[in-house]
């Protein structure tokens, strides 16, 4: 099977029209050198370097189904300040593909300006985009639902950024999200009163996202699953330590599926204070706010909603925000510390709260945390320094109501590696990059996440 048979594209958004987006137009790279390509997708592993540069390089390919790529319209609220002049300003959707009956999209991020690009240059700093395809890769390896960075070129331009060493190097990334459709999106169309708009991308959001077909492609279905997704979302950002940095209403999708990675933090000691953007000054983001953060972008949804539904209803579906929210946290920690939950829901609550306390009052890592203790007590007991490190804390005790998922597989849990993503490595593997084009740190940081992310998966984890 030659790759051209193989690569099942489709044209993008076909189920919505013009209101919707404006046609966008590639930058004529000077370059085009491959830095990163992810074949995890069948579509794409067969593809030649040259297939490759010209689908995600040039966007010109004769695997593309058509050559209209779309910059997508959307408002948002930044940092609680309304901004109707924003829209796909350095990226566009140039098709879509089923992967196991799940629809993406193929969106680029520095791939030359569009209409919203205002006073920017439509491009993507190679730190930019180093940055964004460790993060992507780290956080699906460890089960966070995320877009996941398909491709990334060096494109061979110099660019000036305030918050870089510039000149710095140039390049354009491709993932695949499922659903570009934010809330920004819904916001758009409500500032323009154009009802209709906004009835056509609630039901063909719902239909080909939420897969609800005619008989229950309702309003208050398709506001219920959103609360659900962005309930999911919240709750995934706090058990595995992620700050994004910029939870705007234009960065929260309907999937709940976590996206754009511009400033982020992974957690290094567990700290509810922490920020990721230099410039989030009053910490309006910060990793304990970050629940509350979605909840509010939900509310601007919800006034959307108030258009098509009774108040009450949506009140209604906003308070199960909360339940589902604790539901989907203690289901994440369980399933991170491989423990099945006790039948008593006191002994769940004390256990997710002894653990918070190893996590403040021990001197360990995050990561480091979660990875001694995954397995409870057999695990402990087959570990006796355990006991010792953490000498300071009963874990017979906390753990003593809940038995590990698999117990015959306990040891082997040890063998599951302990990977991080932290500030300094980004930054090492970066400067070596930046001063030498040395690209190697990066590349042994890539296979060393594809084979934890294996080993997530081998074990129940990811």
């Amino acid at each position: 099977m030659n790759s051209k048979s193989k690569v099942k594209l489709i044209s993008p958004y076909k189920f919505l029209n013009e209101k919707f987006y404006d046609i966008a137009e590639p930058a004529n790279f000077p370059d085009t050198k491959i830095r990163y390509q992810n074949k995890s997708f069948n579509q794409f592993s067969q593809l030649s370097d040259r297939e490759w540069i010209e689908l995600f390089g040039k966007f010109e390919s004769d695997l593309l189904p058509s050559r209209v790529n779309l910059a997508m319209k959307y408002h948002g609220h930044q940092f609680r300040v309304y901004n109707p002049d924003i829209g796909d300003g350095r990226g566009f959707t140039f098709a879509q593909f089923y992967d196991k009956d799940k629809l993406y999209d193929l969106g680029t991020k520095g791939s030359g300006k569009t209409k919203y690009s205002r006073n920017g240059d439509g491009r993507l700093t190679l730190k930019g985009g180093v940055r964004e395809v460790l993060c992507s890769s780290y956080l699906d390896a460890i089960g966070l639902e995320t877009s996941q960075s398909i491709s990334l070129i060096e494109t061979g331009e110099n660019l000036y950024r305030n918050d870089e060493l510039s000149p710095t190097r140039s390049s354009v990334l491709v993932r695949a999200s499922h659903s570009h459709i934010r809330i920004g999106s819904f916001q758009y169309h409500a500032y323009h009163q154009d009802i209709d708009s906004l009835e056509l991308l609630i039901k063909a959001t719902a239909k080909n996202y939420f897969l609800l077909d005619d008989k229950i492609n309702t309003h208050i279905n398709f506001f219920s699953k959103t609360v659900e997704n962005c309930a999911r979302l919240a709750a995934s950002y706090n058990i595995f330590g992620f700050v994004h940095g910029v939870l705007n209403t234009d960065n929260i999708n309907i999937t709940g599926e976590s996206f754009d990675y511009g400033p982020f933090r992974l957690m290094e000691k567990y700290d509810p204070n922490k920020i990721a953007a230099y410039f989030d000054h009053s910490g309006l983001y910060k990793f304990s706010k970050q629940v509350d953060a979605i909840f509010w972008n939900l509310q601007q949804l919800a006034s959307i909603m108030t258009l098509f539904l009774d108040e009450s209803l949506i009140i209604a579906e906003l308070k199960k925000f909360l339940d589902s929210y604790n539901r989907q946290v203690m289901k994440l920690f369980f399933k991170r510390l491989s423990l099945n939950p006790s039948n008593i829901k006191v002994n769940n609550q004390n256990l997710l709260n002894d653990f918070y306390r190893i996590l403040i009052d021990s001197p360990f890592l995050y990561e480091e945390v979660y990875n001694d203790l995954r397995g409870g007590r057999e695990r402990i007991n087959s570990q006796p320094e355990l006991k010792k490190k953490y000498s300071k804390f009963d874990l017979d005790k906390i753990f003593n109501h809940h038995e590990a998922i698999n117990i015959s597989d306990v040891k082997s849990l040890i063998e599951v590696p302990r990977e991080t993503l932290l500030y300094d490595e980004i930054e090492n593997i970066w400067n070596d990059i930046d001063k030498n084009d040395d690209w190697s740190l990066f590349n042994k940081k890539i296979n060393s996440i594809n084979i934890f992310k294996q080993a997530n998966l081998n074990h129940g984890l990811g």
